[in-house]
C-alpha cells in the first residue's frame, strides 16, 4: 500500500483547526463523535490513522461535508509538503 507521508498529520491539522474555528473542545467533539477522547486527541497530533467511520463522525459532529474536509486535508498535505521542502533545501552561499 502507497504511503502518504502527511496524511496523518494533515488530518490531525484539519480536525484541530476546525474544531477550534467551531469553539468545541477536543472532550465535546469526542462526545458528539461517539470517539474516546484519547483516540481523538491522538488523531489530532498525527499519531493515529483515523478509519472512514471515525472521518464521517467527526464531519458530522463538527458540521462540515466530508467533501469539504478532505479538500482541506488536501490543501494542508500542500502546505506541509511545502513546508518539508523548504527544510531540505540547502542554500550555498559563495565568498
Amino acid at each position: 500500500m502507497k504511503e502518504y507521508p502527511h496524511l496523518s498529520r494533515a488530518i490531525g491539522n484539519v480536525i484541530e483547526m476546525v474544531r477550534k474555528d467551531r469553539k468545541m473542545t477536543k472532550s465535546s467533539l469526542a462526545e458528539f463523535a461517539w470517539l474516546e477522547r484519547r483516540y481523538l486527541r491522538e488523531i489530532e497530533q498525527g499519531d493515529k490513522k483515523p478509519t472512514v467511520n471515525a472521518i464521517y463522525s467527526i464531519c458530522e459532529a463538527l458540521n462540515i461535508p466530508p467533501v469539504e474536509f478532505f479538500q482541506k486535508v488536501e490543501d494542508e498535505i500542500a502546505h506541509l509538503s511545502a513546508l518539508a521542502d523548504d527544510t531540505h533545501t540547502v542554500t550555498v552561499s559563495k565568498p
